[in-house]
Parts: structure tokens; sequence; C-alpha cells
């Protein structure tokens, strides 16, 4: 009744929503739009299991066989296409923060395929600068190991498990000096993260060089493996 009486707007196209069917919508989203989203889960047979880039019969890539990551396995549960592009921007650049919901929602729809396998002991976001966090007010990445750990009751290690040097954003960056902008700028703690396997969020990726170089940080610090989930891959 209230439904009907009090309809919500889309947070994505703000059409009124009066009654959507039962898990049609989204999270505050209409069926429409979780529909169109939903369209871009990509297929596990189509992507590198090392990048998440498309692969022929889902085999590792030729680029990940000539420099194998650090990492057993990364995954990424959407393409980073319209109207995620949107969405992303307005919860990390805007600070609109009911986007939260919908986007973690997507990341626990379409999990890893290895998941279950995969014996994860912890979670751990992407850390970002003490001087980042300060100016953006919040870890997007946080944010979402938060809501991933607690759909998927698996632990989510601690901020300062790992820190991070402050460098200019790798978005400002061209492709090719993003690898210098990231080396060393990760400092883990071993004791913190030893002996175990860590399953590293993040939101978006697009050359991987933060991942790999915090992947080497935690092989470093002795995590016995080093797994990857992340909410979009911008191919």
């Amino acid at each position: 009744m209230l439904s009907f009486l009090f309809p919500k707007r889309c947070l994505l196209c703000h059409a009124f929503q009066a009654a959507p069917p039962p898990k049609a919508g989204l999270d505050g989203l209409c069926a429409g739009c979780a529909g169109d989203l939903r369209r871009l889960y990509p297929d596990a047979a189509a992507v590198c299991p090392l990048c998440a880039l498309p692969s022929a019969a889902g085999a590792v890539c030729g680029a990940c066989q000539k420099r194998l990551p650090p990492h057993e396995g990364l995954w990424a549960s959407l393409a980073y296409r319209a109207p995620l592009v949107q969405m992303v921007h307005q919860w990390k650049h805007l600070g609109d923060s009911a986007m939260l919901r919908p986007l973690a929602a997507l990341m626990a729809g379409n999990p890893p395929p290895w998941l279950n396998e995969a014996g994860i002991d912890t979670l751990l976001a992407m850390p970002l600068s003490r001087e980042r966090r300060l100016f953006r007010g919040f870890n997007q990445s946080g944010e979402l190991a938060a809501a991933l750990g607690g759909r998927f009751r698996l632990l989510v290690a601690a901020q300062d498990a790992v820190s991070r040097r402050h460098r200019p954003p790798q978005s400002t960056l061209p492709r090719d000096e993003r690898r210098r902008n990231v080396r060393g700028i990760f400092q883990a703690a071993p004791s913190e993260l030893a002996g175990k396997k860590v399953l590293l969020i993040d939101d978006v990726m697009t050359t991987g060089a933060s991942v790999a170089e915090l992947g080497r940080s935690l092989r470093r610090a002795g995590a016995a493996a080093v797994f990857v989930w992340i909410l979009a891959r911008n191919q």
C-alpha cells in the first residue's frame, strides 16, 4: 500500500516505481534499468581468468602468459560501459551514497566463478592514501568490501592493514606512466596478512597497474594467495 501512496523514483532514470515485480528491480533501480545493467555481466567462458579481458574459450590470454600477474584469479562483475559509467561517477566523484546499494548488489549478483572454492580468509579493499581519502571523504572500495563481506560472510581486513603513499591519481596519467606511478606505494603489514588467502576488492580497473603492484606487496608480506574481484573492467 505504501509503495502505491509514496512511489519512489529510480536512481538512474528517475521514473516512478509504484510496485515493481519481485526481484525485478535492483536496490533503488527500476526493473528496466536493472535489466540494462545485468546485460553488462560478462561470460566467464569468454574472458581471461587473470585480467578479465576478452579471451577465446576463457583461456589465459597471451599478455598474461608473457607476464604472469601476482594473483591467482581476477574477476570483473561487469563491463565498464553505460549506464554503469554514470552510476560510478555519481557515487565516486559526486558523493551520491545512494548508488552504493545497487552497485554492491550488482557485484553480489555476479560473483567470481571460483569464489566458493578459493578458500578466502579475508577481503582487502584497495587502499587510498590519507590525502585522497580526506579529499573524497570515503574509500569507495572499502564500502564495497564491507557490503560484500556482509553478504558472503567474509572477514574484511582492517583499513590500516596496507598503507598507500600519495601520488597523482591514475586516471590523470597516460597508460604508459601508470605502472611507474604506483611503484613501491603500498606497504602491507605482515602480521595482518601473512599466510592468508586475500581477496582484493576494487571498483574500476583500467590498466591493472595498481592491482598488480598491490598484489606484489601482499606477496612480499607473506600472503598465501591473492585473488582480485572488481566491480567493472574498462575494456
